[in-house]
Parts: C-alpha cells; sequence; structure tokens
C-alpha cells in the first residue's frame, strides 16, 4: 500500500517538475500556504477563515497592494475522525500603477490518512480579471502600440496542482499555483508582446518542530520559489524562517529572503477562534532609501465545533 501512494506521489508530481508562474510574496507564508498550494486545504481539520493585507514598499507610487480572502475546510461531519475531502475558495485583488488584478479561485484536496501523517493532493481553478489603464501613463512615446488601449477586467483563467504532507511536527510541500502562462496582448489590435506574460513557479517548502522546553519550541521553515519558461527567467526567491512558540499562543520569527530582504514577524492566538500577525520587511536592496519597507497583517478565524480537537505545533494550539 505504501509503495502504491509513492508512486501515485511521483507521477502526480511530475507536472511540478516539468512545468513552472510569478505570484504575489506573502512574508508569513506559513498562514497563507492555501494560496501558493491547493493541497494544503483541510489540512487543519477545522473550518479556518483568514484575511490578508499586504502594503509593498510603502512611499513609492504605484508599489503593490494586496488583500487576500480565503476559506477552506474538510468535507462532512466534523464527528468523524477523519475526513478525506476538503473545499476551499478566496478571492484576491492586487494593485500595482495602473494595473488591477483580481482572481477568485477555487479548491479540492483529496486526503490520505497513515498512522502518523497525513498526504495531500490538491487542485485549483478560477479566474483572473485583469485590467489596466494605460491611458494614464506618462509615456516617452506617446504612440507605443502596446499602450494605446486600456483593458477592462480581461479574463485569464488558470489552474494548479499540489501535493502536502504533515504530521504532528513537520510539514513538507510541492505545487505549481498557476499552470497556464497567460499573456496580456490586446489581440483586437494584434499587437503581439512576449514580454506581457504570465510565468509558470515552482514552489517547494516545508518546516519541523523542535521542543526547547516545556513553553517554547522552534520551527525552522522555508519556501523557494522558481518561474522560467522559454523565453524568461525569474531570480531564485528563497524565504528562510526561524519561529519561536511561547505557550502556544505567541509566536516571534524572523525571515531572510534571497532577494536581499530582512522581515520580523509577532503572530498571537488572541482568543480560541481569533488569531492575528504582523510582519515588517526591511529592505536591503536598491530601494533602501526609496521605501518605508513592506506591511502585512493576517487576521484569522478558526469556527471550532469540537473543543477536543487541537491543532499541530505547526500553528499556535487553540485554548
Amino acid at each position: 500500500m505504501i509503495k502504491k501512494y509513492c508512486f501515485l506521489l511521483f507521477i502526480y508530481l511530475l507536472p511540478v517538475y516539468a512545468i513552472a508562474q510569478s505570484d504575489q510574496h506573502y512574508t508569513m507564508f506559513m498562514y497563507n500556504k492555501l494560496m501558493y498550494n491547493p493541497a494544503y486545504a483541510g489540512s487543519r481539520d477545522l473550518t479556518s477563515l483568514n484575511a490578508i493585507y499586504r502594503d509593498q514598499w510603502t512611499g513609492i507610487d504605484g508599489a503593490p497592494k494586496t488583500i487576500n480572502i480565503s476559506v477552506d475546510a474538510p468535507v462532512g461531519s466534523y464527528m468523524k475522525p477523519f475526513r478525506k475531502v476538503a473545499l476551499g475558495l478566496s478571492m484576491t485583488n492586487e494593485k500595482t500603477g495602473v494595473e488591477n488584478n483580481t482572481g477568485i479561485r477555487a479548491y479540492y484536496a483529496y486526503r490520505i490518512k497513515f498512522d502518523k501523517s497525513v498526504l495531500s493532493f490538491g487542485l485549483s481553478g478560477g479566474i483572473n480579471l485583469y485590467s489596466a489603464a494605460y491611458s494614464d501613463l506618462n509615456l516617452s512615446h506617446q504612440n507605443d502600440p502596446n499602450f494605446t488601449y486600456n483593458l477592462k477586467n480581461e479574463m485569464l483563467p488558470n489552474f494548479g496542482s499540489g501535493v502536502y504532507w504533515s504530521g504532528d511536527n513537520f510539514y513538507c510541500g510541492a505545487s505549481v499555483p498557476n499552470l497556464l502562462q497567460n499573456d496580456f496582448d490586446k489581440h483586437e489590435v494584434k499587437v503581439s508582446n512576449s514580454i506581457a506574460q504570465q510565468i509558470r513557479g515552482y514552489y517547494l517548502g516545508g518546516g519541523y518542530v523542535f521542543k526547547a522546553n516545556e513553553t517554547i519550541k522552534l520551527e525552522p521553515q522555508v519556501l523557494m520559489r522558481y518561474a522560467v519558461n522559454e523565453d524568461h527567467q525569474l531570480p531564485f526567491s528563497c524565504d528562510f524562517n526561524i519561529s519561536a512558540i511561547a505557550y502556544e499562543r505567541l509566536m516571534i520569527g524572523i525571515t531572510y529572503r534571497t532577494d536581499k530582504s530582512v522581515e520580523g514577524i509577532v503572530h498571537v492566538q488572541a482568543t480560541k477562534k481569533i488569531n492575528i500577525g504582523y510582519a515588517y520587511d526591511y529592505v536591503m536592496s536598491g530601494l533602501n532609501g526609496y521605501s518605508g519597507g513592506t506591511h502585512e497583517l493576517v487576521i484569522g478565524y478558526d469556527l471550532v465545533k469540537d473543543n477536543s480537537k487541537f491543532l499541530t505545533p505547526r500553528f499556535i494550539k487553540k485554548f
């Protein structure tokens, strides 16, 4: 049986390694895994609602501002000891300069339970509504055909896949959030622009919890991103995080991102159902001096029906 599932895992991962998109970056990726891995849906064994707001590179006109709202949950009665199927839904809006991109995505995960871990296979599908007000730009070449017409809610469909394996004190996963490489060419005027194109991205990440003492746990985590197609290759990006969890209620962490930034994170389980977190990114690249850094806020609400259930050390436990 184990060999059967290992073979299934290998086959399922083939598209992950055979193809690769640049997506929004979140500092608190550990509280937002659904956005880049559909197999994460239902992994907390309860209904979970989350909202994230990210204000990137404050002080720079047109810098990205992102808001995301998501919900995911296993399907079936919470009285069951294990539920194999999980579903999720998310909506994301990102504004960058004259661009406005709104995405709606649905998630499906099929979960397989082992003695001390759960292996999940996930799929996602949805659309992006892309708008660009090119007429608001101050162009040096006023007759550039690439900016002649504005775009209004251009529909871009996409699909994703992933795998997620987790136990009481670890998790790891691999995914491709967007399999299609949509382009933003204005086909009605027959303009060809290979640069204005989405690029698939590989995601690979994991974490492990170590018990320091009776009240403190340490969790190193990593998230790697790589995006490439036949024409373009984006820089490899990796987040290295180390977090300390105190009394299962307070998490303080620090992250180094290889694109030259350092992030600090504070996350609190405020009540049994509500958690809140804040992160700040300090830029060490050439943007330093122009940007006031990046601010990120996350708020979560857990619909708890069975008080006997508890979260694994990957998350702050309910109390």
